[in-house]
């Protein structure tokens, strides 16, 4: 139900739309999962993984942890966010939106479903 209320919330886009945004070169990418799940299976070429239990640490101007080097900041800059299947993806998206964050969505069906899109990744 959490993750359902968070969907509703959020701008949720495609694999295809996401490719597209990526070409713009205008989207800042958060990969929100585990070092290991990146580890065993790669990730969207050009992501910043930020696991997600920081990510309220490093996004907001007023922490003690908040990330200077130009990751967040920018509250109107365009943000996606994903996990593996969504669900840490819409509740990092909503999070985000919660600090101030104008412009975020979340990938639906995250990681698995642009893998199954047969879009590109890295390792």
């Amino acid at each position: 139900q959490m993750w359902a209320e968070a969907n509703e919330k959020v701008e949720i886009i495609t694999p295809a739309e996401l490719a597209e945004e990526l070409e713009s070169g205008d989207v800042l990418l958060l990969d929100v999962r585990h070092p290991k799940e990146l580890e065993r299976s790669g990730s969207v070429d050009g992501s910043v993984p930020v696991t997600r239990g920081v990510v309220e640490w490093w996004a907001d101007p007023d922490s003690p942890y908040f990330r200077h080097d130009g990751v967040f900041g920018d509250f109107d800059q365009r943000v996606v966010t994903f996990c593996d299947g969504g669900g840490n993806g819409a509740f990092t998206a909503v999070a985000l939106q919660e600090l101030g964050y104008r412009n975020v969505a979340t990938l639906e069906g995250g990681f698995h479903n642009w893998v199954a899109a047969g879009l590109p990744t890295v390792r």
